[in-house]
Order: structure tokens, then C-alpha cells, then sequence
């Protein structure tokens, strides 16, 4: 029986937490860890795979970009790291010319891969690793507010003192500051949150948005690197792919001024099987809402525009 085969580009923190967390989740799956030091790659699955006796027909391997082939899923974990007090876009030369490098020998071996990227700024990320695979937009999605949305529940479940896998916020636009949460739309335990909770204010809200907004960053200052959650997300949108869950996860794709938005490549809440997307939809904003997701789609866009001028 041939199982899915996920290749995870990249082995750093991310790279690393993914794969491993793909091991023990879902033990059926082929995982291809690669790396620009082979020795790395080969050390961090030699060492996963000492976990194989209790895990059933694990194969788990590193490989070059060469040998990567047949690959279901390509998830994108490499490039550099966004500076202290800067933000994602900094690093998108920099990022761009590595995916430069690794994609054309990937998409040659794999033409008909699913691609995640989580490579910063993710979402102008992802739109350039469509253009360099000429992958079709479906097929090249961003891990994009996933994680954002997971986070924001996290902060605002600890705030009010809530079952957090009963609360539902989405955050949909950009993974990055202009990112949009649904107050309008959240809900505990099936009700409106903001009914239910009248000491969610705006003021409150805000604190919340700035608190999952600045995350990755306060773990970046406590000299650590921002890995699991990311990982988990990640994994979330694989399970969606292979079919393992049902639920909308909220990735980003190139929009092509579906819903009245400008061209751009935000995140919506979007449907996934082993073609990639089937089916993305826009919730029922608000006005102030949707003016929200146009001003991130737009915003986005100025980085779609810097990375048409990089390639």
C-alpha cells in the first residue's frame, strides 16, 4: 500500500517540530526531511526514527532536493528569519532568492504536489513560490491566520476564563499586522461571545488583537524561536488535505478579486482535499469588517508587487 509522502523543506525549529509531530500524529505517513546541510537533515530523521518500533509502517528519511520525488505535499520551512523590531516583509529578497534555488528542482520532481508554505512574510511567500513552481493558484497556499485564529482563541479563552476548544474566533487577511478577527461572528459554546461577554469592549478586543498579533515576536525576545504552535496549524492543514478533517482552516491563496477584494493573497476560511483548494469562502462581515480584510488585501498586495519585481 503506498501512503502520502510529505516532504518538509527545511529543518530548523519549524521544520523539525512539523515532522515530528506529523510522526506520532498520523504514523502511516512517508516523511522526506531536506535540508541545505544533508548532515543535519539525515541527523534529525535518523533520530525520529528511532521512534519506529511502536509507530506502524513509519518510513521517515532525509533526502536532497534531487531525490525528493513523488511527493503528495511540499511544505515550505526555509529562509531567514525576520530581525528584531522588524517585520516579515524584511526578509522577502532574501527569502525569495532562496526559493529561487530549492522550487524549480522540487516542482520538476513533484508536478503535482500540494505546496504550503510557512516561509515569512507567508503570504507574499507563497504567491512567489507559485509563480516559481508555476504550480496552478489552487495547488500553493499559505499556512497564512490559521495559527493566528488558534492564538487568538488561546488569549482571549485565558482572559475570560473559558474552555478554549469550545470558543470559536476566526482571524482571516493577512498573516501579519493587518489581519482581521470576526468579533462579529465569534461564538462560546455555540452563542455569541460578545452577547455573552459584555466586558469584551473594544478596548479589550484591542488588547487581544495586539497580544496574538505579537507573539511570535515576544517568543523571539525571550530568545527562543516560535515553533509548536506553528507546527500544529501546519499539521491541521495537512490532516484537511489528506482528508483527516473536515473543518474550513483559514490558509492563504491568490484571490482573484473573488467577493468584491482586490487581487491579493490573504487568508479565508477555505475547503482542502489532494487537489488543494475546492472551495474558499467569505464569512458575513460586518462593514467595518469587510473594510478591514479590503484595506489587508490591499496591503498585501504592495508585497505581490515587490516580489514580481524580485523574480
Amino acid at each position: 500500500m503506498t501512503h502520502p509522502k510529505i516532504a518538509v523543506i527545511g529543518c530548523g525549529a519549524i521544520g523539525t517540530t512539523l515532522a515530528y509531530t506529523l510522526l506520532l500524529r498520523h504514523p502511516h505517513l512517508e516523511i522526506s526531511l531536506v535540508n541545505r546541510n544533508p548532515q543535519k537533515a539525515w541527523a534529525k530523521a535518523f533520530d525520529m526514527s528511532h521512534c519506529s518500533p511502536e509507530l506502524p509502517n513509519r518510513a521517515i528519511r532525509a533526502e536532497t532536493p534531487e531525490e525528493c520525488a513523488g511527493s503528495d505535499i511540499i511544505i515550505m520551512t526555509a529562509g531567514a528569519l525576520p530581525r528584531e523590531n522588524g517585520t516579515r516583509a524584511d526578509v522577502l529578497k532574501d527569502n525569495v532568492a532562496i526559493f529561487q534555488t530549492l522550487l524549480p528542482t522540487l516542482a520538476r520532481n513533484n508536478p503535482d504536489a500540494v505546496l504550503i508554505n510557512i516561509t515569512n512574510p507567508v503570504d507574499a511567500m507563497a504567491y512567489a513560490a507559485g509563480k516559481i513552481t508555476g504550480y496552478p493558484p489552487e495547488r500553493v497556499i499559505g499556512s497564512g491566520t490559521e495559527l493566528d485564529s488558534m492564538r487568538l482563541r488561546h488569549f482571549t479563552a485565558q482572559t475570560l476564563d473559558l474552555n478554549a476548544a469550545e470558543l470559536d474566533i476566526q482571524v482571516i487577511g493577512e498573516h501579519g499586522d493587518s489581519m482581521v478577527p470576526l468579533w462579529s461572528l465569534a461564538t462560546y459554546q455555540g452563542k455569541s461571545l460578545t452577547e455573552a461577554y459584555p466586558s469584551l469592549n473594544e478596548d479589550l478586543k484591542a488588547t487581544l488583537l495586539h497580544q496574538t498579533k505579537r507573539a511570535g515576536w515576544d517568543i523571539r525576545l525571550a530568545g527562543e524561536h516560535s515553533c509548536y504552535g506553528i507546527a500544529f496549524s501546519a499539521v491541521r492543514i495537512v490532516e484537511s488535505i489528506l482528508g483527516r478533517s473536515e473543518q474550513p482552516v483559514r490558509v492563504s491563496a491568490e484571490l482573484q478579486s473573488e467577493f468584491g477584494l482586490p487581487h491579493s493573497f490573504i487568508s479565508l476560511p477555505a475547503t482542502l482535499n489532494r487537489t488543494g483548494i475546492i472551495q474558499r469562502t467569505l464569512p458575513d462581515l460586518s462593514d467595518t469588517e469587510y473594510q478591514l480584510v479590503m484595506h489587508s488585501a490591499n496591503l498585501v498586495q504592495q508585497q505581490l508587487d515587490m516580489v514580481g519585481q524580485l523574480l
